[in-house]
């Protein structure tokens, strides 16, 4: 995208916040991708992508649950940012019971496996993570985990499946303008490149607080 549209992104945050409604808890802002001229009756036009952000995303970081064995789930447990270590007993027991995995499914925004326990994970996990646009994520073999779940915990999840429209936090009110910004041109930088026809496929974009009423991006 040009950079005349960081610019009008930057605008729409400053009114977003601006126009947003009193709250007594702190709002996230986000960003709103409408699409048009996209089948999505066909596979090939959907898409799951993650994305990392170039700026934190302090309180709102992104909740990452582990499954591995041994060392590596000992490594995990270590680890800042790793909310959960499931090790292949605990996995086991989660076969067939579709309650606790919707429960895993819709508390971590990533899950990351050891490659040994991917196939495991896809039969307890899989059936309830797929629905809500996340799947089991493997561990690449000799991972730094610290660098890995940092990066997952400041990323977000991008899905375009069956509604032709992509949203996803970019930044807290309390964030600069500027940052939140940059986030969101990361966002649709992104969105735009999985897309067949580029920018003729974005039919609008907005930014909103959680409370607020959406500001629409003229691109």
């Amino acid at each position: 995208m040009m950079r005349a549209t960081l610019s009008r992104l930057l605008d729409a945050v400053k009114k977003a916040k601006e126009s947003s409604r009193e709250s007594k808890f702190k709002q996230s802002v986000e960003m709103v991708v409408n699409i048009t001229g996209v089948d999505l009756t066909k596979p090939q036009n959907r898409f799951s992508e993650v994305v990392e952000l170039p700026n934190d995303l302090g309180r709102k970081k992104r909740k990452i649950l582990v499954i591995a064995s041994g060392n590596l789930a000992l490594e995990a447990s270590r680890t800042s940012g790793v909310a959960r270590v499931l090790q292949r007993e605990e996995l086991e027991a989660l076969v067939g019971r579709k309650k606790e995995a919707k429960k895993i499914a819709s508390e971590y925004d990533f899950v990351l496996v050891e490659p040994s326990l991917m196939a495991l994970a896809a039969r307890a996990l899989g059936a309830a993570m797929g629905p809500r646009g996340k799947t089991p994520i493997p561990i690449p073999p000799g991972s730094d985990i610290a660098k890995l779940v940092k990066r997952y915990s400041n990323s977000v999840q991008l899905n375009l499946r069956k509604s032709p429209q992509v949203a996803c936090l970019v930044g807290l009110e309390e964030d600069p303008d500027e940052k939140i910004a940059e986030n969101a041109e990361t966002v649709l930088n992104r969105i735009v490149e999985k897309l067949e026809k580029k920018q003729k496929n974005v039919a609008s974009v907005y930014i909103k607080t959680t409370r607020g009423k959406p500001v629409k991006i003229e691109l």
